[in-house]
């Protein structure tokens, strides 16, 4: 077993390696150029920062005045973090990689500085497949949960082809869920860390804040599960007060627009007034969860029906799908492989929905090689196929949620999902 591990994890780091200095998306930029503002001193100033340049700055012509729209602990860690590892690069890469991208294309310092851009990433990456190698028992359960992991595409996708650190938030879900099976145990104390380890997930992206009410139905007492929810939410809480006296910050990164995606799902039931989805059916399994018993080995189908339902009801980004791959692996590991049709019928969703976002997703990606391939139109456009956009987007939605339904049956409506009990 020991031999397989190191062979996975060699061929997966080879593989990481490669993909993170070869590929290129826009989204790396700002977490860069983030590290860079923060170390000229801008601290609780910084979301404010480019809105205080000269309106001419050469930099207003490439962003936005309220591009840093994700909460501080992403620019505080992977801003300074990058902006240490990239210290001995050539100025001139380093300026033109924030100004003029094209000017790069083609130098291979540019393929180091891309790979060292990911590298913050990696730590949290492998950390996560030796998580879900621990959560399994039987040996052979164990390297099939690491190995899906390790090659599973949408992390690799998420994660070393577009830059993105959702694999961070992702990692401090299943690190809560852990914390749990590990012990196995409803102890005050054993729930209050894993609400802390929410929160510093929420402190990245938002949605692990979905998981606090499964988690604190694990106590019995409300004061106990009141205090459980608000662990997680002060420890989010003191993570971004420092910025709320600055308006770039209140503007863009408290309420993002993005954080409205999942409440546009609704049913009219008068001119100006609907049933908004998603937050009628988190209600629902929220109060489903109060009356029945709740048993820590069982978190993790609770966390993944809640996420399903997010996932059914928003039009979601790319990198989201790398939150949902942890329960996929989950489950594809305890049904001994038999739900493959359904993480198949997944990935056709996704891979069909990538095609109709902007090109720089999918066509541009791989520009630091073959640098004419920066600029060029979408895949469809290349094609010659004129699609109805729309419709092929609402077919593959579709599709998803037809699976997503599926899975929310079998892990909290069938016989099945109590087999454990």
């Amino acid at each position: 077993m020991r031999k397989k591990l190191i062979i996975i994890t060699i061929l997966g780091l080879f593989l990481r390696l490669f993909l993170a200095a070869s590929t290129f998306h826009s989204d790396v930029q700002p977490f860069y150029f983030a590290g860079e503002v923060i170390a000229k001193g801008n601290i609780l100033n910084f979301y404010d920062y480019l809105g205080n340049l000269p309106a001419d700055d050469p930099v207003l012509k490439v962003y936005p005045v309220y591009l840093f729209n994700y909460p501080p602990v992403v620019y505080f860690s992977l801003g300074l973090a990058t902006h240490l590892l990239t210290a001995p690069f050539e100025k001139g890469l380093l300026q033109d990689f924030i100004i003029n991208f094209r000017n790069v294309l083609g130098r291979f310092d540019l393929n180091v500085f891309l790979l060292t851009l990911k590298l913050p990433y990696l730590p949290f990456d492998l950390l996560l497949g030796v998580i879900l190698y621990k959560f399994f028992k039987v040996p052979k359960e164990k390297i099939l949960a690491f190995g899906l992991w390790i090659f599973n595409p949408f992390n690799l996708y998420s994660t070393y082809i577009m830059g993105q650190f959702d694999v961070i938030p992702t990692f401090f879900v299943l690190l809560a869920m852990y914390l749990l099976v590990r012990k196995n145990n409803l102890t005050k104390s054993n729930l209050v860390l894993p609400a802390v380890v929410i929160g510093l997930g929420a402190s990245f992206k938002i949605y692990p804040f979905l998981f606090l009410v499964p988690l604190a139905l694990l106590k019995t007492g409300w004061a106990a599960r009141l205090k459980i929810i608000a662990v997680g939410f002060v420890t989010y809480i003191l993570l971004i007060m420092p910025f709320i006296g600055s308006p770039g910050f209140r503007q863009t990164a408290l309420l993002a627009g993005q954080t409205m995606k999942s409440f546009y799902a609704s049913i009219a039931i008068s001119g100006g007034e609907s049933i908004i989805l998603f937050p009628l059916l988190v209600l629902f399994f929220y109060i489903r969860f109060l009356y029945v018993k709740n048993y820590p080995e069982d978190i993790w189908r609770k966390f993944f029906v809640v996420l399903l339902l997010f996932f059914a009801f928003t039009h979601y980004h790319p990198q989201w799908f790398l939150w949902l791959t942890p329960f996929l692996i989950i489950d594809l590991v305890k049904s001994k492989l038999s739900h493959w049709p359904l993480v198949a019928l997944s990935s056709i969703s996704f891979l069909g929905l990538l095609t109709f976002f902007d090109p720089g997703l999918t066509v541009w990606l791989f520009a630091p090689l073959f640098p004419q391939l920066y600029g060029m139109a979408g895949i469809w456009e290349l094609l010659g196929v004129n699609v109805d956009i729309n419709f092929a987007r609402s077919l593959l939605q579709t599709l998803f949620v037809s699976v997503a339904l599926y899975y929310v049956y079998y892990y909290d409506f069938s016989t099945a999902s109590h087999s454990s009990r």
